[in-house]
C-alpha cells in the first residue's frame, strides 16, 4: 500500500478512525516535512510608530519618485501622513507581505488636494469621511495575482471597521488603472506629467465593496454608516 495516501482515499475508508465531517491531514512519507495548512491572512492596524517600524523594509520599496517630483513638500510630510492616517501591515500569519496607507483629507497633505486640487475641490473626493489610498507595497517574495485582491479586501474591511469611509480615492499612471478597476475605482480626471499620462481615481464605499466582494452588512461596526452612506 502506498505510503502516501490522498484526501479522497483517507475520508472514504470506514476504519480511519475519523469522525464523519472531521478535518483530515494527508499523509507524509517518512522523512518529510509534516503537512501545514496555508498560514492565514489578515490586516493589522499599526498605530504607534513603534508599530510601523513592522512593514519599514517594505516602505523602502515605495516607488516615491512621482509624488515628490510632483510636490517636493511631501517628502517632509511621511511622518505627518502616518499620525492622521491609517497605516496597516498585510500579514500571512506573523509575517508582514505588505503594507498599506490611507490618508484623510481635508489636512492638504494628500496628493488628491495639492496635486488635483483644480478638480477636486468641492466635490466629494474631499471631506471628512473620504480617503486616499497609496502606499501599496507587497513583498517581492509575495507579488502574485491571487494575493493581492485577497489582501485589498482585507484592507477594505479592516478600514471600514476602523474609521467612518464613504469615498475612496488615488493617483496612478495610466498603466495601471486597469487594476485599479477591478478594485471599484473610476477615473474623475486625468492630466499629463513629465510626459506621463496620469489619473485621478475614485470609488465610493459601496463599489469599491462590491468589487472586493466584502459584505458590508455583515461588519457590525459599520452596519448603520453603510446603509445610511
Amino acid at each position: 500500500m502506498d505510503m502516501i495516501q490522498t484526501l479522497t482515499t483517507i475520508a472514504s475508508s470506514p476504519t480511519n478512525g475519523h469522525a464523519f465531517g472531521q478535518a483530515v491531514v494527508p499523509w507524509s512519507a517518512p522523512g518529510a516535512a509534516p503537512w501545514q495548512a496555508p498560514e492565514p491572512l489578515s490586516a493589522m492596524v499599526l498605530h504607534t510608530r513603534t508599530q510601523r517600524l513592522m512593514v519599514a523594509h517594505l516602505r523602502e520599496l515605495a516607488d516615491t519618485q512621482t509624488e515628490y517630483e510632483i510636490d517636493p513638500a511631501l517628502a517632509s510630510m511621511e511622518a505627518r501622513k502616518d499620525e492622521l492616517g491609517v497605516v496597516m501591515a498585510l500579514m500571512r500569519g506573523s509575517e508582514p507581505i505588505g503594507t498599506i496607507r490611507f490618508i484623510p483629507t481635508c489636512h492638504n497633505v494628500t496628493v488628491t488636494e495639492r496635486f488635483w486640487g483644480h478638480a477636486s475641490a468641492g466635490t466629494e473626493l474631499i471631506g471628512p469621511d473620504s480617503w486616499e489610498a497609496g502606499r501599496l507595497i507587497m513583498s517581492p517574495d509575495h507579488r502574485r495575482g491571487d494575493l493581492l485582491p485577497a489582501c485589498m479586501s482585507l484592507a477594505f474591511a479592516e478600514l471600514v471597521q476602523t474609521v467612518k469611509v464613504r469615498h475612496l480615492h488615488g493617483s496612478c499612471h495610466m498603466r495601471l488603472m486597469r487594476l485599479y478597476r477591478r478594485f471599484g475605482f473610476q477615473i474623475h480626471t486625468t492630466t499629463v506629467f513629465n510626459g506621463k499620462e496620469c489619473a485621478l481615481v475614485h470609488g465610493d464605499v459601496h463599489a469599491v465593496a462590491r468589487a472586493l466582494k466584502v459584505d458590508l452588512s455583515e461588519l457590525t461596526d459599520v452596519r448603520e454608516f453603510a446603509l445610511a452612506a
